[in-house]
């Protein structure tokens, strides 16, 4: 049996899969974090494919059948051009939204931190200093996620992360 949902989502992820399919991994208000398969996004004809760049904000559809979750239309609410535009900011974009999807467990709602990563994608389009914006909110999210109760310096924080996940991660670039 299908069923179907929408919801807002913010895109954190995409893996190329065979044909004209695509792996989508979103952090969504309603159900947390979800692998979504999009099927036939990679034709010329597709209109969901310039929805579902990696930081964009969007309205999407999904329907869940046989243990899967399938994209079924997407809208966009924001795809934060401005923040897109400066190398520095894509970098931090980039790096927390890769700490996301290391740290979120699978279809669990986080309300609070789906509104912090919504706030982190506004702040840093209209910051100045994105390092220090990214290091804010990183902390922020690994105290709402339960791995940290005080704050820390980035040393340390990079140092937790990279223990949690067992990968590195990737530098903020200066």
């Amino acid at each position: 049996m299908s069923r179907s949902l929408k919801t807002e989502a913010i895109i954190l992820k995409k893996k190329d899969l065979l044909n004209k399919d695509v792996l989508i991994s979103v952090f969504s208000q309603d159900l947390g974090r979800l692998t979504l398969f999009a099927k036939g996004i990679k034709k010329i004809t597709s209109r969901r494919s310039p929805h579902l760049q990696t930081g964009n904000l969007v309205n999407i559809l999904v329907s869940h059948k046989n243990e899967r979750y399938y994209l079924q239309e997407s809208e966009l609410l924001s795809g934060f051009s401005e923040l897109k535009k400066d190398e520095k900011k894509v970098s931090n974009l980039y790096l927390f939204l890769f700490v996301l999807e290391c740290l979120l467990p699978e279809q669990q709602k986080e309300t609070k931190a789906y509104n912090l990563t919504k706030n982190f994608l506004i702040d840093l389009s209209k910051s100045t200093k994105p390092n220090s914006i990214a290091v804010k909110y990183l902390s922020d999210i690994m105290m709402q996620l339960g791995y940290l109760d005080k704050k820390v310096n980035f040393p340390e924080l990079k140092s937790l992360i990279e223990e949690i996940i067992n990968e590195k991660i990737p530098l903020l670039q200066l």
